[in-house]
Formats: structure tokens, sequence, C-alpha cells
């Protein structure tokens, strides 16, 4: 059985030490596509002083837009690419969260402190979980990771951490944290909203790369035959456990950053990160964006936000959300990056496609 060696043999060849190999799968993001993404983050970073200097809701918007986007490429690398449906990653998001505003409160408001340690939170949470739940498959997995979810969201939300230690408060209970402040680094201080867009930009950027990184890996090879066929890549010698816990925890590190970008952001901390209805938007988010691109699931994120802000005045805007839900799964199975794909190869025919996903979908309502 390949060992723990093997592995870390993998991770070194994910940053460029070393040369393993791994089973042959599909490439995360095509040249083309790198490209492209390199333009997207041109025209945000060009975008954002105009949205600031003549509607600063843009930008907070846009910002919150990354900060998901990134909670959805984290999801995305252990859904899309290992198979692991998680019903947890809002403890992750949340516990990275609360990092942040206790650390920014008691210690220091240096990001290039907190956001490391917001990160190794979520790694941490979700190391925790996954030891406990990569032992299960399926739907039976996703149940175990919304158990501890849960778990973790009434520990925040009874403050028993403070209980414990006999503090007079520690995660603030039912009320949260309130009045974090935002982040300073090496002389910059990001109270600007305009500075601490272009900061959540550049991390975010810099996770997409890295996760495209490990996706194109041996490593990341691996994980897809793990989600194609786990016995067989059990009969192989692969330690599957070992790398769905590796890959979780992985994907607990990028959630538990999104919650450091968040809080400091909204200034508050409160259990509702934790809350599985977190978890279960981030679900939404892949499926509309196409899961297992990451690209796609970061377009899903920005989009259920974009949507989520603009309709809020609506009373009855989870049924527009839901019909637009329903509609791409009919129309656009793949999902938004599916669609894209699909008119950049073959504009011509669109219309005609869309037509035959509506036709097969009656065909299977039917049976």
């Amino acid at each position: 059985m390949r060992s723990v060696t093997d592995l870390a043999g993998d991770l070194r060849a994910t940053v460029g030490i070393g040369g393993a190999t791994g089973p042959a799968g599909e490439e995360a993001l095509s040249a083309q596509g790198r490209l492209a993404a390199l333009v997207v983050a041109a025209v945000l970073a060009a975008f954002a002083p105009i949205a600031q200097a003549f509607e600063p809701f843009w930008l907070n918007l846009l910002t919150r837009m990354l900060v998901f986007a990134l909670l959805a490429l984290s999801l995305d690398f252990v859904f899309g690419y290992a198979g692991l449906l998680s019903f947890g990653h809002a403890a992750m998001f949340g516990a990275g969260g609360y990092a942040a505003a206790i650390l920014v409160r008691e210690v220091t408001s240096n990001a290039l402190v907190v956001l490391p340690l917001a990160a190794l939170s979520g790694v941490v949470v979700a190391g925790f979980i996954g030891w406990f739940s990569v032992r299960a498959k399926g739907i039976y997995f996703a149940m175990l990771t919304l158990a501890f979810a849960q778990m973790f969201y009434v520990i925040v939300f009874t403050d028993l951490p403070a209980r414990l230690l006999g503090a007079e408060a520690i995660t603030g209970g039912d009320d949260g944290l309130f009045g974090i402040p935002l982040y300073e680094a090496v002389g910059i201080d990001f109270t600007s909203r305009l500075l601490y867009f272009y900061l959540a930009l550049v991390l975010v950027m810099l996770s997409f790369a890295l996760l495209v990184r490990v996706a194109n890996s041996p490593f990341g090879r691996t994980l897809q035959g793990i989600r194609e066929n786990e016995e067989r890549m059990r009969f192989l010698g692969y330690n599957v456990r070992r790398y769905k816990l590796v890959a979780f925890s992985i994907s607990g590190g990028f959630a538990g950053l999104a919650g450091g970008l968040y809080v400091p952001f909204q200034s508050v901390a409160q259990p509702g990160l934790l809350h599985w209805t977190i978890s279960g938007e981030l679900v939404v988010m892949l499926l509309l964006g196409g899961m297992g691109t990451l690209w796609g699931p970061m377009l899903g994120g920005a989009f259920v936000i974009y949507l989520e802000e603009r309709l809020a005045e609506f009373a009855t805007w989870e049924i527009i959300l839901g019909s637009v839900f329903v509609i791409v799964v009919i129309f656009a199975p793949q999902g938004l990056a599916g669609t894209i794909v699909s008119i950049r190869n073959d504009p011509r025919n669109a219309l005609h496609n869309a037509n035959r996903a509506l036709r097969n979908y009656i065909e299977k309502v039917r049976g």
C-alpha cells in the first residue's frame, strides 16, 4: 500500500519538488482559461477605483462576491475532485472568521499573522471533522459533516469555550463579536475599502492558482481517480482515506481563509457563519457554477451573492433564486461553466443545444 511517504511525494510534486506521478486525469484549467482568469482579474482591478468614486456599494458587493467565490472554490476542490459532498464547510468558514475576530481584537491586526492563522484554524477543524467522516461514503459522509458542523455551531452559539475556561466571553454567544477592525500589514492600512478589495482580489487569485496547481498535480489526479473509482484506487495501493483526509483539510484551509477575509470586512462574527444554511448555499453555488471546474463554482458563488443582494428588497427573493436554479438545472446541467464552454465551442448551435437539453429533461421526467 502506498504510504505517507508516497502521499508526501505527491504533495512535493505539487509544489514543484520531486517527480511523483499519479493517475491520468482531466486538466483543471487550460492555458486559454488561465488567460481569461487574468483578464477578469485585471478588469476587476481597473473597475474598483471607478466603483469607489461613483458607487461604493458595488465595491462592497464585489468584495463579498470574491469572499464567497473563494469559499465555493474550496468546496469544489474537495467535492468536484475527490467526490466528497460536504455540508460542513460552514464550520471551517466560521472557524476562520472567529479566529480572525479574536486575534484582531486581542492580539494583532496584522494580516500577515491573522490570515494564515485563520486558514490554519480551518485546516484544524477540517482535519477533526474529516478524521471521523472520511471513513464514510456518499450521503453518510455528507450527513456526518453536517452533524459536526452543527455541533460547532452550538459550541459557538452557547459560547461553550467561555464556560469551560471560566471566561466572561470568547465567542460572544448568540450576540457574536462586534466592532472587528480591519487589517494592516507592512505599513498598509486596509481600513480603506478599496485597498481591502485589492487584498481580497489578490488572495482569491493566489488561492485559485494554487488549487489549479494542486488539481493538475499527481495528488490532484489521484483524487480524481478516487472520485471515479475508489475501490480500484485502493486495489492499486493508494491509501484512499489518507488522501481524502488531506484533501478535506486543504479545502478547510481555504474555507478558513475566506472566513478570515469576511469577518473583518463585515466587522462582525456571529454564529450564523457556522450554520448549515451557509453549507447548503455553497452546494447551490457549485451546482449553478459547474462542479469540478474550479472557476465555475467561483462564478456561481459570485452570481448567488449578487442575486441575494439585488433581490433582497423582495420578500420572495428565495423563490426567484430557486427559479434560476431550476432553469440552470434543466437547460444547463453542467452549470454556468458548461454553458460558457458550450457557447464558446459551438456558438451557432447554442439555441439548439438548449432545446435538446429541454427535450432530454422532459424525456427523463416521463421515464
